[in-house]
């Protein structure tokens, strides 16, 4: 690869909803530019969790949710 990486942080969401609407980035930037473009998912949100889903917003188990 010879071109740049666009690194997409992502919000309080699902990986799916960012790529559908970043049409900026997909459709313009990384063909310019040809970049690899990474969407990172934060956790327990979208798909992300790191515990079963059911489980991980538990008082034990959600204390890994910190912006740290």
């Amino acid at each position: 690869m010879t071109g740049p990486i666009l690194f997409y942080a992502g919000n309080e969401g699902s990986i799916e909803g960012f790529y559908d609407n970043t049409g900026y980035i997909t459709d313009d930037l990384a063909p310019k530019f040809k970049a690899l473009i990474i969407y990172a998912e934060h956790r327990y949100f979208g798909e992300s969790f790191p515990f079963a889903k059911n489980v991980s917003l538990d008082a034990e188990h959600n204390r890994y949710l910190t912006v740290d």
